[in-house]
C-alpha cells in the first residue's frame, strides 16, 4: 500500500486505537522506517489537531518529533520516528523494579512540566502512550533517566487548558487510567495529568489497578459512574501506595488539592521522585549487604564464591542518580453524577506545595 505521493511504503500494522491506525512505514527512496498515523474518522479531526499540538511542542525531549504529515484521497496522516515498545509491551516481556518505575515517573514529569508550560492538556495517559525508545536493560534506571529515552506520545485527545466547551461535561481519557474529574465530568486541568500518571506508576508496579475488572460490558455511562467511584473511595488510602515508599502518598495528597487550573510545582515532585529513588536504591543495597553470609567473605579478586561489594556501591552519598537530573533541579465522553453526595470528600489543611505535606 503506497500513499497519494508515493513517498512512503506502508509495511505492517503496528497498533491502532478507536480513532487511528499506526503503521511501520518504509521511506521509497531511503529505506529508512518510521512510524505512519492515520486517521479512521477524518470527521473527528484527532490528527488534524496532533499536528497543531505537536507543532507546539517541537524540541521538547521526550515528546516524538513531527517530521511530516500530509492527506491521502480521504484521510489525514502524520510521520514520526518509529520507537521501540510502550510500557504496556514492556510489561509483558519483564517485571520492572521499583527503582525503574519511579524512574520513569520522573521522566515523564519531566516532560509533563514542559507540555504543561505551553498550557497543554495531553489528557490521555495510559501505559499505551508512554514509549521506550530502545531495549531497556534489566533494572537499568540510569539508561531510563537519560533525556528523551522515555517518549510521550498519541496527543490526539490533547487540548489548551481553558477549553471549556471541550473540557466539561464529558468523559475524557481511558476508563482505567483517566482522573476521577473525568468521571465527573468537571472541568480539566493539569492536575488530571498527573493524576493518569499516577495510576500508571500504581500498574507498573502492582500489574492490574483495583477496578481493572469492573467493567460492565453493558452500558459505558454506568462503567464510567461506577468505576469513577471506585477510584475516588481508594485514592488517598494504602490500597494505591502500599509497595511504594512513603512519600508516595503525598503525590496523592498534592494532586487532591491543586485546583485545575493551578501549575504543579514541579521542582518539589521532581524532589520527591529523587528521594524516592535515593531510599529504594540504599534500601537494595543494604538488602545485598544484610544477606551477606558469614561463610563468606569481602574479595576485590570477585571470585564466584566470595561476595564482592565495591567501595563505591557502600557509600551512602551515592550520587548517581542525581548526576543524571542535576541540571533539571536548577530550574527547578459522557455527562455524569457528580460523586461529592456519595464518597466523602478527603479533607488535608490547605496545601499550597507537596513540601507542605507531612507526616
Amino acid at each position: 500500500m503506497y500513499l497519494q505521493t508515493s513517498q512512503y511504503q506502508i509495511v505492517s500494522l503496528i497498533g491502532q486505537g478507536s480513532a487511528h491506525q499506526v503503521f511501520k512505514a518504509k521511506h521509497n527512496l531511503t529505506q529508512q522506517v518510521f512510524a505512519l498515523k492515520i486517521e479512521k474518522c477524518p470527521q473527528q479531526g484527532q490528527i488534524e489537531g496532533e499536528i497543531k499540538i505537536l507543532n507546539v511542542l517541537n524540541q521538547i525531549e521526550g515528546i516524538p518529533r513531527l517530521l511530516e504529515h500530509g492527506k491521502t484521497p480521504d484521510n489525514r496522516f502524520l510521520i514520526m520516528p518509529q520507537l521501540n515498545c510502550s510500557l504496556r509491551d514492556l510489561m509483558k516481556s519483564q517485571q520492572l523494579s521499583l527503582p525503574c518505575i519511579l524512574s520513569i515517573g520522573l521522566s515523564v514529569i519531566k516532560t509533563l512540566e514542559q507540555v504543561h508550560r505551553k498550557k497543554i492538556l495531553h489528557l490521555d495517559i495510559k501505559p499505551d502512550n508512554i514509549m521506550i525508545q530502545s531495549k531497556v536493560l534489566k533494572d537499568q534506571k540510569e539508561q531510563i533517566l537519560i533525556p528523551g529515552f522515555i517518549q510521550l506520545i498519541d496527543f490526539g485527545l490533547s487540548q489548551f487548558v481553558g477549553n471549556s466547551k471541550f473540557l466539561q461535561n464529558v468523559f475524557v481519557g481511558s476508563l482505567n487510567f483517566a482522573s476521577r474529574a473525568s468521571h465527573r465530568g468537571e472541568q480539566l486541568g493539569y492536575k488530571d495529568d498527573l493524576e493518569s500518571l499516577f495510576y500508571v506508576l500504581v500498574y507498573l508496579r502492582n500489574g492490574k489497578l483495583p477496578w481493572s475488572q469492573k467493567s460492565s460490558m453493558k452500558s459505558k455511562d454506568l462503567d464510567i459512574l461506577q468505576i469513577g467511584q471506585i477510584k475516588t473511595s481508594l485514592f488517598n488510602t494504602m490500597t494505591l501506595s502500599k509497595k511504594f515508599p512513603i512519600e508516595f502518598s503525598k503525590l496523592m495528597s498534592y494532586i487532591d488539592e491543586l485546583k485545575y487550573d493551578e501549575m504543579p510545582d514541579y521542582q518539589s515532585i521532581k524532589r520527591l521522585f529523587i528521594n524516592m529513588l535515593q531510599t529504594t536504591s540504599l534500601s537494595s543495597m543494604m538488602d545485598q549487604f544484610l544477606t551477606y553470609s558469614p561463610n563468606q567473605s569481602f574479595n576485590q579478586q570477585g571470585n564466584s564464591d566470595i561476595v564482592h561489594i565495591p567501595v563505591d556501591k557502600l557509600n551512602f552519598n551515592n550520587n548517581s542518580i542525581e548526576t543524571q537530573i542535576q541540571e533539571d533541579l536548577t530550574d527547578v465522553e459522557a455527562k455524569v453524577e457528580h460523586l461529592s453526595d456519595l464518597i466523602g470528600k478527603y479533607t488535608t489543611i490547605q496545601i499550597k506545595s507537596i513540601l507542605d505535606i507531612k507526616y
